[in-house]
């Protein structure tokens, strides 16, 4: 019984974390980006009803047709995409692009947030927005994430063998 209740609380949660949040306060916004980095980073404690969880450090996925002859299993490293709310044809390139590869990823909207958007343009070395961060560090925009593509880098790190 208590099992049950977990799950369910898990699962209400989660869908908490997917909500569309586009319309609600940036504070709301940030706080609900922040669980869901540490959701992530603790393995996904917060999950859909009736996944699977064993505690693992993060979520077991099968890598993209191309990978998956050669490896088995594969974790996927975290991958972040930073939008300032301005360029979205070039974010919805970025996204065909991650999703062509099989590669999930999280919109992190830094609009209203000066902080962040300081951090990732610093750290990725670039003022122009999106930005992909895979596994804590910054790729660049579509430009650098579509040369990482051509070479099969973005693949490589964005999958890594258990």
């Amino acid at each position: 019984m208590l099992n049950d209740l977990t799950e369910k609380l898990r699962a209400f949660a989660h869908r908490g974390l997917e909500a569309d949040l586009r319309k609600k306060h940036p504070a709301v916004q940030h706080a609900r980006n922040l669980v869901s980095i540490i959701n992530e980073l603790l393995g996904q404690p917060i999950r859909p009803a009736g996944a699977a969880g064993d505690g693992s450090a993060s979520p077991i996925v099968t890598a993209p047709a191309a990978a998956a002859a050669s490896q088995p299993a594969v974790r996927q490293a975290p991958v972040l995409l930073y939008f300032d709310g301005k360029d979205h044809r070039t974010k919805t390139k970025v996204e065909e692009l991650l999703r062509g590869r099989d590669i999930t990823f999280q919109v992190l909207d830094v609009g209203d947030d000066e902080a962040e958007r300081s951090w990732v343009t610093t750290a990725a070395k670039t003022n122009e927005f999106p930005i992909v961060v895979i596994g804590g560090a910054p790729v660049g925009g579509l430009a650098e994430l579509t040369q990482m593509d051509l070479s099969g880098e973005l693949v490589r790190r964005a999958f890594a063998p258990n």
